[in-house]
């Protein structure tokens, strides 16, 4: 499984802040599905998809991650590099044409945010630092 490594251009809490309003949306309910993380190892970050935070969990366990998920991660890498948020260590990330949904920072209050993993599981239980 190829981790995406990012370089970290604002402070870390603000590119969380902002992965948290990007993902797969329900605009009827309101209800936004995040779609990556930061994950940090040796101090050194990557961006990941959530089903590879799933995969590192459960050892390789589960493979359900399609291309389909790495082109969504890509894409929402290239919105953050071009919003100065982080640089990009890999070349091939370029402009994609996957849509990707960012819920305005003003909107936050009015939508459930709904995370796909259980984060203080992957933190604890797995030693996974998101």
């Amino acid at each position: 499984m190829k981790l995406l490594k990012i370089e970290l251009k604002s402070d870390k809490r603000v590119v969380q802040e902002t992965l948290n309003r990007i993902g797969i949306s329900n605009k009827k309910q309101k209800v936004l599905y995040p779609s990556c993380y930061i994950y940090e190892e040796n101090d050194e970050f990557y961006l990941v998809h959530f089903k590879q935070l799933f995969m590192m969990a459960r050892d390789g366990a589960y493979d359900n991650i399609s291309e389909q998920d790495i082109d969504r991660r890509n894409s929402i890498a290239f919105c953050l590099k071009n919003w100065g948020l982080i640089d990009i260590d890999d070349k091939f990330i370029e402009p994609h044409d996957s849509y990707v949904f960012v819920l305005p920072f003003h909107e936050k209050d009015e939508w459930k945010i709904t995370h796909k993993i259980n984060l203080y599981t992957l933190r604890h239980k797995y030693n996974i630092d998101i």
